[in-house]
């Protein structure tokens, strides 16, 4: 059985080093785990979701660990230029059918998501780069921006 994404994060930030969290997000690297961490310290995905917990009645059903996995594939759904056709009422209706249907944790870590947080303490950008240095956009320096304004 897979183990629930959140749990994934949540087990890292208990380690205590950077070099700890830097081998563990290694050792349960998955493109969901990436595409999580991607969706909160890349600037350039912007949720187009309301901040904050939506109305929604958390699932009850037990075995739902994997969920998030077969679902990420819709994330593109309340992303900026994913889907610009869908109303702001269908996406909201849609994200909270989405969280519905995941395990509890998996769902609270979602909606962190959203608002480009984690709900646990304990990951930074930092961290994420090192592990994964391909996955985020280069950091530009105060000279390159300098140079384009």
């Amino acid at each position: 059985m897979k183990k629930c994404i959140a749990e994934i994060i949540k087990s890292c930030c208990d380690l205590k080093t950077i070099e700890e969290k830097v081998r563990f997000l290694q050792s349960n690297d998955n493109p969901i785990l990436r595409t999580i961490l991607k969706c909160v310290f890349d600037p350039k995905i912007i949720f187009l979701l309301p901040e904050g917990s939506p109305p929604y009645k958390p699932s009850e059903y037990l075995d739902l660990e994997g969920r998030l996995y077969s679902e990420t594939r819709k994330l593109y759904l309340f992303v900026e230029g994913g889907n610009p056709n869908l109303s702001k009422f269908k996406r909201e209706m849609l994200f909270i059918q989405l969280i519905e249907s995941l395990d509890k944790r998996d769902a609270e870590l979602l909606i962190a998501v959203k608002d480009k947080k984690l709900p646990f303490k304990g990951i930074t950008e930092k961290i994420v780069r090192a592990a994964y240095p391909d996955l985020l956009p280069l950091e530009e320096s105060n000279e390159q921006v300098a140079k384009k304004a």
